[in-house]
């Protein structure tokens, strides 16, 4: 195993007579898939922490619409900055649409947080 951190490995290693071949070799791939994902995401992202990140950045943090972050944001709902047309949001702003998202009650038809 190629560029395998050696506490996955040995976790690779361990083979349970109940898992097939062909289970832990999809396994395996998942996981790399996975780590993939991660490493690009990780590349992506803004290396400033103050950089103010688009509805687009945002929605794929969180896994939500950008259309919905726009929404919710030009209704009053969530924090953000807004200059002119273009909706920006920073590290603090997500992490208070976490922290209000969290606890608030869940609905159906979207992102609900008041």
């Amino acid at each position: 195993m190629t560029n395998v951190p050696e506490e996955t490995a040995a976790v690779v290693r361990l083979r349970p007579a109940s898992f097939t071949s062909a289970a832990l070799d999809g396994l395996t791939a998942s996981v790399r898939e996975l780590a993939d994902a991660v490493r690009e995401l990780a590349a992506r992202s803004p290396r400033d922490p103050d950089a103010l990140l688009t509805a687009e950045q945002v929605g794929e943090l969180l896994s939500l619409p950008p259309r919905t972050l726009k929404d919710q944001a030009a209704a009053g709902v969530l924090p953000h900055r807004r200059f002119g047309k273009h909706y920006r949001f920073s590290r603090e702003d997500i992490a208070e649409i976490v922290r209000l998202t969290g606890r608030a009650p869940r609905r159906r038809g979207g992102l609900r947080v008041a």
